[in-house]
């Protein structure tokens, strides 16, 4: 079975779905909290671990909690998902990561984070073996340092991807252009293309970039053209989480042995489509 890591920041997420606008001096009632569990696991790379765990691979997240009620919360929910937890170091005297995301009638969210013990994250020994044994890892948005130790892991015959955020915090240039070079298949929104495209010099090569516009297409780049796929729009108002989604789905067909990228993205976007409903009101 393919081995699979997924590096980056792990969060315990509040969604609150507003009846109305958020005033000042105003109290505004909460409809509804997102359903199922609440707080809820999060972080890019859980998202994109689910389809993963759910595809019967059980994969490993290179994280950090605090050694806390909250961090002990994380780690159950990602058990009970499939999950591995040996890759998850906990940092003893830390507040694990909190976040509230606040969603109002017109379409607006308002995201409040408390970084906890941001800053503190260190690659263990025991996170060192995961990432070396792994026959494909996953770079979503971690400590900045964490992702140069983990590209350093990589074994030369592993696959990288790469789901991207246009952070400059996590993804200085220098380590956005390695990450970059370095990946198999990248996964962006449409307004992070170009960032992409500036730490490639314009020059895609034998990778894959999927390309995510909200509920409009997708489309694959790839040097021998693009490729567009339609997408089924869901109504939802929560959509933490799809484009993660979207890219473990498409990881977790590819782990299974599809060979057509297209028909891995197609999974990708199946697996962000059953994600979206879930949360439909």
């Amino acid at each position: 079975m393919t081995r699979i890591a997924l590096v980056g920041y792990a969060s315990l997420d509040h969604p609150i779905q507003l009846d109305g606008v958020y005033r000042p001096h105003w109290t505004t009632p909460i409809r509804h909290r997102g359903g199922g569990a609440w707080p809820r696991a999060g972080g890019c790379h859980y998202y994109a671990a689910l389809p993963i765990a759910r595809a019967g691979m059980r994969p490993s997240l290179v994280t950090w909690i605090g050694g806390d009620d909250f961090g002990a919360l994380y780690r159950r929910q990602c058990v009970a998902a499939g999950i591995a937890d040996d890759g998850m170091a906990v940092i003893a005297d830390g507040a694990t990561p909190l976040c509230f995301l606040v969603y109002e009638d017109n379409g607006a969210c308002a995201c409040l984070i408390d970084f906890g013990m941001a800053g503190r994250e260190t690659v263990t020994p025991e996170q060192e073996k995961v990432l070396t044994a792994a026959d494909l890892v996953c770079l979503t948005v971690a400590p900045p340092a964490a992702s140069r130790h983990a590209l350093d892991l990589v074994r030369p015959d592993a696959t990288l991807a790469w789901v991207t955020k246009n952070d400059p915090v996590s993804f200085p240039p220098r380590l956005r252009d390695t990450i970059a070079h370095r990946s198999r298949i990248i996964f962006c929104n449409k307004r992070e293309l170009a960032w992409v495209d500036e730490a490639l010099g314009g020059a895609i090569g034998d990778r894959t970039i999927v390309e995510t516009n909200g509920a409009s297409e997708i489309t694959v780049h790839r040097v021998q053209g693009e490729v567009a796929i339609p997408v089924s729009p869901v109504a939802a108002t929560d959509t933490t989480g799809a484009g993660d989604t979207l890219a473990g789905g498409t990881l977790a067909a590819i782990a299974a042995g599809e060979t057509d990228i297209i028909a891995a993205v197609h999974a990708g976007a199946a697996a962000a489509r059953d994600l979206l409903r879930q949360r439909t009101a």
